[in-house]
Parts: C-alpha cells; structure tokens; sequence
C-alpha cells in the first residue's frame, strides 16, 4: 500500500498544474488528403452507435460513450477546436474498442486522437490493442503502465471469468495486453496543450486503484473521474486493488477543481455532488 500522502501535496499537485505540458500539437496522424472534419455533433437524449455502445452528450464537443454489457463502462469523448479527440480511457475489450473508433472516424474525422489510459484495469486500458492498430496515441502513468505488465494478464482472466455469458467471457480472454505508447510520471501529472485548450490529467491519490487518475477540461468545467468516482446510488464495486483507508482523501483532493460535470468511470454523469456521494460510499464499505 501506498503511503498516507499529505492533504497539501495533494492540493499543490492539482491546483498549481504542475507536470509536463504539451506546447505544440503532434503531427497529425491522417494524410494530408483527410477528409475535411466534420462539424459540431449534437446528440439529444441517447444515440445507439451499435447494440452495444450508447453515446450521450453532457456539453458541447464532449460525449460519454457507455460500454453496456461491459459493467456499462464509461469513456468520455471530447473534440478540441483543431478537431483531435480526447479519449478517456477505453471500452472494456478489442471488439468494442474497434466499433468506438470507427464510429469517431465517420461522425468527426479526427486530425488525430489521443487516448488516455485512468488506470491498469481493462475499462482503463482493454482497448489499447484496437487503439494501437488505429495509430491512436496512447498515454498512460508510469505506474499504470509497470501494473498493467505485471498483473494485467491475471486481471484479465479474473474479469473474463466473471461473465456468465460465453462470448463475452471469450471476447475479454482474447484481450491483448498492449503497453501505451508514452508515459508519464504520476506524482508530477501531466497537462497537454492541444488548440490552447489544456488537458490536466492528475493523480489524487490511491483510491479504487493505486494508480487511478482523472481527466480535467477545465476550460469546459469537465472532470473525467473514473472508477475512483462513484455514481449516485452505485455500490462500492471492485475493491480488489482498492485503498480503502486513503479513497477519502484522494476525493477531497479533487474539491478545489469545482467542476459542473462530473463523470463517473460506471453510470450517470452528475455533478460536484458525486464526490460526497462517493465519499459516503467509501465510508459506508470501510464498517466491518
């Protein structure tokens, strides 16, 4: 287990942005000949992009693309003003992974898209097979990247045998393990400048997982929380990897961001609201 971390080394890492900031957009990844990006998409209540994947918008340019049958995992979708995407996180397997992409390459026509890996489980990183075979940028912490090569093989057959039905357990069987293609230290975050709108991707703490981070937008007051943030009325979830005694505080953490949308790794997006309600979840798990 991680050691207990300071409240004001916390706070310092998120409010003075500190980490490796992106100044100059990478070269775009499709051909010159692209075709040009399409404009704005506006979805009104929920669009079905298949059977499986459901696309919701909480504010303009920024979607939560919901993998159903996968523990209904979210990624949330945000297009920039140069027409890159931001992806947070990942479907939970290859198939669905592949089904995202193909749907932002035919309703945005993306310049490029970076993904970024919240943490070692599948919904964080299960989809970076697909994403690696799309050219898709993939980034991930340090720290992320060593557990997912250390225990993802593991982690994966224990998810796969969770399924009852038997292609969804063979679809997360054949989940490749693929690294991200750049890295980061988490203690230090990282912010990417893309368009002149930043990214900050932060590290609060241990919570759900050791290495779980969230995806700031702060221009849009947008916050990608991930599985360390729970839904209102959800149940605790997965703790196999979880940090009981320091999910709280990593919470708090989050606070000075005051974000106006929130949304959770698993169901519906809410607001600044969704940290107490975590927090009372947290707490409610920790009572012998």
């Amino acid at each position: 287990m991680r050691a207990n971390i300071p409240q004001s080394l916390l706070l310092f890492a998120l409010v003075a942005c500190s980490g490796t900031e992106e100044r100059a957009a990478a070269p775009a990844r499709r051909p010159a000949d692209r075709p040009a990006a399409a404009p704005a998409l506006r979805i009104d209540g929920e669009l079905a992009i298949d059977s499986e994947l459901v696309a919701r918008q909480v504010a303009p340019g920024a979607y939560v693309v919901t993998h159903v049958p996968f523990h209904a995992s979210n990624v949330l979708v945000v297009r920039m003003a140069d027409s890159s995407l931001v992806v947070c996180s990942s479907p939970f397997e290859t198939e669905g992974t592949r089904a995202l992409l193909r749907w932002l390459e035919t309703s945005f026509h993306p310049r490029r898209i970076i993904a970024i890996n919240t943490h070692f489980h599948l919904d964080g990183t299960g989809g970076n097979a697909a994403y690696a075979e799309a050219g898709v940028e993939t980034i991930a912490s340090r720290q992320t990247a060593a557990l997912l090569a250390e225990r993802g093989a593991a982690l994966r057959d224990s998810a796969a045998a969770g399924f009852a039905d038997p292609l969804l357990r063979a679809r997360v069987e054949r989940v490749e393990l693929v690294p991200p293609r750049r890295t980061f230290d988490a203690a230090a975050g990282l912010t990417l400048t893309i368009a002149g709108e930043e990214v900050r991707v932060l590290h609060p703490g241990p919570a759900h997982s050791p290495d779980n981070v969230v995806v700031h937008f702060p221009a849009r007051d947008l916050l990608f929380g991930g599985c360390m943030i729970k839904s209102a009325g959800a149940s605790i979830g997965y703790t196999g990897d979880a940090d009981l005694a320091h999910w709280e505080a990593a919470v708090r953490a989050l606070e000075p961001l005051a974000p106006r949308i929130v949304v959770p790794g698993h169901g519906a997006v809410g607001g600044p609201e969704l940290f107490a309600g975590t927090i009372e979840i947290v707490r409610a798990a920790r009572v012998p």
